[in-house]
């Protein structure tokens, strides 16, 4: 009944010309073209429909309008949505007019029967919040494991070349990646969006997602040296570090 108050409230003189009143087409797959009609004259042109199609033209009858749309009600969360505009419900006056005073209320004046007011649109005011994270590690794959003979009196100069080695043998198996610009942001984005997405911190989005180090400077590392009977052994890869600002939109 609120509804009917406030429209009541603000009566306002019948707008609509009726010379060029149609009818709104059905939708294409409608079980009843006819209540098509109807939902979709009612969805794209509203309190004209009642005023042109039913009291003036006799587009459609009372009974056959209030039979489409009373089961589409906003009031009961069954608005009609429209090819070209939504239906949400009869106020009481219109109710009224419909079924000759079996629903609704009578007497009212054919402004505020016809004049279907729109409900005001209320503004979501949304703000976003951001958090920066990192830096966070990451790596390369490894490379072989590589050996290389020496004795423990020359361990370090065994030990540098052993890495110059791996290195080397990491460049052979995987000549793209570890000098790929690309592959680091790649990793780097995907684990940002991990990190930010994941349900115990509730971010939507990973952004401003950013390598610490071009390619050509993220550094070698190495696993750690094993030693026996004057054989070391070593895998290279290399690592950086990634950093982002995580970032949620939220009801003010």
């Amino acid at each position: 009944m609120s509804d009917y108050v406030n429209a009541a409230a603000t009566p306002r003189t019948i707008p609509w010309d009726c010379s060029d009143w149609q009818a709104a087409a059905a939708v294409d797959d409608a079980e009843d073209a006819r209540v098509s009609v109807i939902l979709e004259s009612l969805a794209t042109n509203r309190g004209k429909t009642l005023y042109c199609a039913v009291d003036q033209s006799d587009t459609f009858t009372k009974a056959e309008t209030w039979q489409a749309g009373k089961d589409r009600n906003e009031r009961d969360d069954t608005v009609y949505y429209g090819e070209n505009g939504r239906f949400r419900g009869f106020l009481a006056a219109q109710e009224g007019y419909l079924t000759d005073g079996e629903s609704g209320v009578t007497g009212i004046s054919r402004e505020r029967v016809f004049e279907f007011p729109e409900e005001p649109k209320k503004k979501r005011r949304w703000r976003t919040v951001r958090h920066d994270v990192g830096p966070f590690g990451m790596s390369t794959a490894w490379g072989p494991l590589v050996a290389l003979v020496g004795n423990n009196q020359n361990g370090q100069s065994n030990a540098a070349a052993t890495r110059i080695v791996a290195r080397q043998q990491y460049n052979n198996a995987n000549p793209p990646i570890a000098d790929d610009d690309a592959f680091w942001q790649s990793t780097a984005q995907s684990r940002a969006t991990a990190y930010c997405t994941h349900p115990d911190r509730g971010y939507q989005r990973a952004t401003n997602v950013r390598p610490a180090l071009a390619a050509s400077a993220a550094p070698w590392a190495y696993s750690p040296f094993v030693w026996n009977f004057g054989r070391s052994r070593a895998q290279a890869y290399k690592t950086n570090t990634w950093t982002a600002t995580c970032t949620k939109r939220v009801r003010r």
